[in-house]
């Protein structure tokens, strides 16, 4: 089913909607949105991507994030992608900024990448316990809970590793596990850096949070 972005030009000015596929392949400006989940008011969530994956598989990233659908609000966009990928409700998300992210590169399967993003950052708080979740098995293989400060610590090269508590179905079943996480189990591309990508967002909540 071919899905549809609205596209902009440089300075954000709506031009019309196009097919997500020629969206990158002509490096089209459009709009995303990234759902960061703050738990107890001190941890944050990282979704595992599935080992199936074909780019960045079993890498950690943003709790939630996709595009948003032609004539999608940022609100509309926020609830769905929660929705969709974790299998959860979440209403009055907290809008922190927008990025401006543009890159190009080669996708494993050799496809040139191009992308023009206006990045919208939302956090909301939730509190349930993780194996309340329901993530999205075709693309996720569970969620990971890790203390802001020592998250950003690592992103900043601080320090070498973080203790996290995951619940990830790499045995085959969901489970809880407490793991050791180093900077390349978080995804980051070639032209990022780990607190370029997640730095600066943790340190924003961090101050929205007065922690």
């Amino acid at each position: 089913m071919t899905e549809f972005l609205d596209i902009y030009d440089e300075t954000g000015k709506h031009l019309g909607t196009e097919d997500r596929n020629i969206v990158h392949k002509m490096g089209l400006w459009h709009k995303t949105i990234h759902c960061w989940i703050v738990k107890d008011n001190t941890n944050i969530l990282f979704q595992k991507r599935s080992h199936r994956l074909l780019d960045n598989p079993s890498k950690l990233y943003t709790t939630a994030s996709g595009h948003l659908q032609a004539g999608e609000t940022l609100d509309m966009a926020f609830k769905r992608e929660i929705s969709e990928e974790l299998g959860i409700n979440i209403s009055n998300p907290q809008k922190l900024f927008e990025v401006i992210y543009k890159t190009d590169f080669t996708k494993r399967d050799g496809t040139p990448f191009h992308d023009r993003v206006f990045c919208n950052i939302f956090m909301a708080d939730c509190n349930m316990p993780l194996t309340e979740y329901h993530p999205q098995t075709e693309e996720l293989d569970g969620i990971v809970e890790v203390d802001i400060k020592k998250a950003l610590s690592l992103f900043k090269g601080n320090i070498d590793e973080i203790p996290a508590t995951c619940y990830t179905n790499d045995s085959g079943e969901y489970s809880l596990t407490t793991q050791t996480l180093h900077l390349n189990d978080f995804l980051c591309n070639p032209t990022e850096t780990h607190y370029e990508k997640y730095g600066k967002i943790l340190e924003a909540i961090l101050k929205v949070k007065h922690l």
